[in-house]
């Protein structure tokens, strides 16, 4: 190995670095250090040494060199294993390691700068500056160094520097230890508001946190904020703002196990809110002692913003802290049950409910089903609750006869539907908004409802029965009690309170052996439909169906629910009175008046069938129907009866149409009258209107001979201007007249003098061409060519001013004289 590592010999170190070789011989290990360039022999070979493995390795020569460690103003170094005379390498040198001491470690204050010895591992730190808010935790690591060198610390006071040369101690809290109080392992702290720079002494080291900061932060509490510091030994100090919090060398800041904070604001409360705690160790206040064990419920009426402290441990309620008031609306209530008697009371709204959770709880009543079926007839939400109410009654506490809001509450989470089953998704009357607490009880929730006031509370209450006008219900309690409420009403049933029931008769004819159950009595206007066989005094059977109009009267008492079936007893009465009446009545009496008959045997001369003892009475009977049961008596009674309708009915037509004639006549008289009067009308009308129109014609010819009047006038003007306007015209057409005539003569003697001089040219031009013209006709010798000619030169035009030859020769163009007329226009041009 020693050969592959001597590609280089020569070392060269620069100011502030240092290497190490090993002998390959001895082991030996040497250390150089700079400026210096070293030749290493073949005996020695380049090495670092590791501090974790704690070893040396051996290195390139290149890799060789090291930086000394070096702490400038405010670092120190923390030495480890020192030279035992405490002296280190030399600049500029090669020496050999001196005796150490392993195991050892000094801080050394900067500014300084040194090689280190084989083996020696050096930490550069910076020294530790702190603010007001925080803090250093310290710990005697060499009990003998630090009491040696206590007052070598560098430190400086928060008020101004001071030098440990020439202060008598450290400040702030280690001005507290002494030497003789200094032990190994000892902690102290160091507070930023009495230390703002601090560098330990040999002997003592800063303890680094979880995150290997010196460091630490300690907390600053603003008003209305605490937070919580937990000894080594358990017990727990609740520090509240304002102020900075510096933790003993044996303490912690608690941190919620949930959020990690460790500032926590104290509970508000109002005096519709509380929460519940329990003591833990005994303690004096204002006066009162409080002994271990006692449960406190404080309400926000006697402290309205709670701090915590270390003898009271708060008790949770499935994980909530703060209990809320419950609003019982008007016309609502709450049963409140006694954790300590089992006395159940009830509490009416208004109000805002805030029970002790340490002797009181807010329960249900739990209904059985035919007190639903009484109580709130066709209602199948009220059975389905109390179904599930019934089975939590089955799981509650045997020392609990009742179910709370808090199994009410438990058991919806576990159902899929709970609305379906007519119960309000309710939160918890707990809320979790309260101050962090390091010791806590946790409790089953006793009691769950709306935590922002939601009034669906339709089964959360007291049984609520609604009494309509016109009916009536008996309320008993268990002790015997009795009181009849009359509606419009609503009944808060107290916890041991029902409602009385009674039975009613059912069926026509009345029997008791399906009887209607209820517990709502009506107070007036029962119909109550019944069938009774009557025996004539004829001995024929009559079956009468009537219906019976029953009411109940006087003050309100416990004899309207005297009867248990009150139907009963009123057919049974009625039905004796119709047959004892019919027996003294023949068949021909009875079937000529049944109502009146019936009526009176009901009614009697009173007009009404009491009862007194139970409150009750009959005022009206109507008779439905009576039927005879022997089918030729009753078709006797039906032809006779046929017979004297058919009779009275034709005698009624006879006088109907009577009064139809009568009635005829008086309007056909009442008609012609008012004719004859429109007609007289009618002529006043026609009088009027020609009146009128001779009027309007007289007017209209004033209107036309006053107009022609004005139109003569205004043709008279007329043809006296049209005739002088004619006048005029006609001097200026004779001027016009005169004036063309002028125009005419002197244009004539133009054209004539043009004539004159057309001619004597065209005279000229004959005799210029009189030789060739007169050949050409000779030859032509045809008449019809010389009708052409003589009308090519025709006055007119040679008046054209062209020359007879050019005509002559335009006309033979493209015949056969075209040659000879050419010939004859060249001679005549010579």
């Amino acid at each position: 190995m020693a050969e592959e590592h001597r590609k280089k010999t020569d070392l060269v170190l620069s100011v502030g670095e240092y290497a190490f070789t090993q002998d390959a011989t001895t082991g030996a290990v040497k250390v150089l250090t700079g400026p210096t360039v070293v030749n290493v022999t073949g005996q020695e070979y380049p090495v670092v040494y590791e501090e974790p493995v704690q070893r040396f390795r051996a290195v390139d020569l290149a890799d060789a060199a090291q930086k000394s460690p070096m702490a400038p103003q405010g670092f120190y170094i923390e030495l480890h294993n020192p030279a035992d005379s405490g002296a280190q390498p030399t600049p500029a040198s090669k020496e050999n390691a001196p005796t150490l001491m392993t195991g050892r470690r000094v801080n050394i204050p900067g500014p300084i700068t040194f090689a280190l010895w084989p083996s020696q591992i050096a930490r550069v730190i910076e020294g530790h500056h702190l603010r007001s808010n925080q803090y250093l935790l310290c710990r005697i690591y060499d009990v003998d160094a630090a009491r040696e060198n206590w007052k070598k610390a560098v430190l400086e006071t928060a008020s101004g520097a001071a030098s440990a040369d020439e202060s008598d101690g450290p400040q702030g809290t280690i001005s507290e230890l002494t030497e003789d109080d200094l032990s190994v392992g000892r902690l102290f702290v160091i507070k930023g508001t009495e230390v703002s720079f601090y560098i330990p002494p040999t002997g003592v080291e800063v303890v680094a946190d979880e995150d290997g900061k010196f460091v630490r932060d300690a907390l600053t509490l603003e008003r209305l904020q605490y937070c919580i510091l937990v000894d080594e030994t358990g017990d727990k100090d609740y520090q509240r703002g304002p102020k900075v919090v510096f933790p003993k060398p044996t303490q912690r800041f608690y941190r919620d196990p949930k959020s990690g904070a460790t500032l926590f604001r104290p509970t508000e409360l109002n005096p519709k809110q509380g929460i519940h705690v329990k003591v833990i160790a005994p303690y004096r206040e204002d006066g009162i002692d409080h002994a271990e064990g006692e449960e406190l419920f404080i309400t926000g009426a006697e402290t309205s913003i709670y701090f915590p402290r270390p003898e009271h441990s708060l008790i949770r309620y499935d994980g909530n802290a703060k209990h809320f008031a419950t609003a019982v609306p008007a016309g609502e209530a709450r049963y409140v049950m006694n954790r300590g008697t089992g006395e159940i009371r009830m509490v009416r709204g208004p109000t805002m409910l805030l029970p002790d959770p340490r002797s009181e709880i807010i329960v249900r009543r739990v209904l059985t089903e035919e007190e639903c079926a009484l109580w709130y007839p066709g209602n199948s939400e009220v059975s389905e609750v109390n179904g599930i109410l019934r089975e939590l009654l089955g799981r509650s506490p045997s020392t609990r006869a009742a179910v709370s809001e808090g199994e009410v509450k438990r058991s919806k989470k576990a159902r899929r539907r709970p609305a379906d089953l007519g119960i309000a998704d309710m939160s918890s009357v707990h809320s979790a908004a309260s101050g962090a607490m390091a010791d806590e009880w946790v409790r089953a929730a006793s009691y769950a409802e709306p935590r922002t006031l939601t009034l669906t509370t339709k089964y959360a209450g007291v049984p609520a029965i609604r009494v309509w006008p016109g009916y009536a219900v008996m309320v008993v309690r268990k002790q015997g009690d009795r009181r009849v409420v009359v509606g419009p009403a609503t009944v808060l049933l107290e916890h041991d309170e029902s409602l009385e029931v009674f039975e009613l008769s059912t069926n026509v004819p009345k029997s008791t052996e399906r009887p209607k159950r209820t517990v709502y009595l009506k107070l007036r206007d029962n119909l109550v439909r019944d069938l009774v066989v009557v025996e004539t005094k004829d001995r024929v059977f009559v079956t009468i169906k009537l219906t019976l109009r029953v009411g109940f009267e006087g003050d309100p008492s416990e004899r309207w629910f005297s009867e248990r079936d009150y139907v009963k007893r009123v057919t049974a009465h009625v039905r004796r009175l119709v047959k004892a009446k019919a027996q003294n009545v023949t068949i021909e009496a009875f079937h000529a008046d049944p109502a009146r008959i019936v009526r009176e045997a009901v009614l009697g001369s009173e007009a009404r069938l009491a009862f007194e003892d139970a409150g009750l009475v009959v005022d009206d009977v109507e008779l439905v129907s009576a039927r005879i049961n022997d089918g030729t008596i009753a078709k006797m009674f039906e032809d006779a009866q046929q017979l004297t309708v058919a009779s009275a009915v034709e005698l009624k037509h006879a006088e109907e149409k009577l009064a139809f004639e009568k009635a005829q006549q008086v309007l056909e008289r009442e008609k012609a009258t008012e004719v004859a009067e429109t007609q007289a009308f009618q002529a006043t009308l026609e009088l009027q209107r020609i009146q009128r129109e001779l009027e309007l014609v007289r007017a209209r010819h004033d209107a036309v001979l006053s107009e022609l009047t004005k139109k003569t006038e205004q043709q008279r003007a007329a043809d006296a201007l049209a005739n002088e306007t004619t006048e005029q015209a006609l001097a200026r057409r004779a001027k016009e007249s005169e004036q063309r005539r002028l125009d005419s003569e002197a244009a004539q003697t133009l054209e004539a003098a043009a004539i004159r001089a057309q001619t004597e040219a065209a005279v000229a031009r004959f005799k210029a061409a009189e030789g060739p013209l007169a050949e050409a006709i000779q030859l032509l010798g045809n008449q019809d060519v010389l009708a052409k000619v003589a009308e090519a030169v025709s006055a007119q035009r040679l008046f054209g001013g062209k020359d007879v030859a050019d005509v002559v020769g335009s006309l033979f163009e493209g015949t056969g004289l075209q040659g000879l007329f050419a010939e004859i226009e060249r001679k005549a041009s010579k």
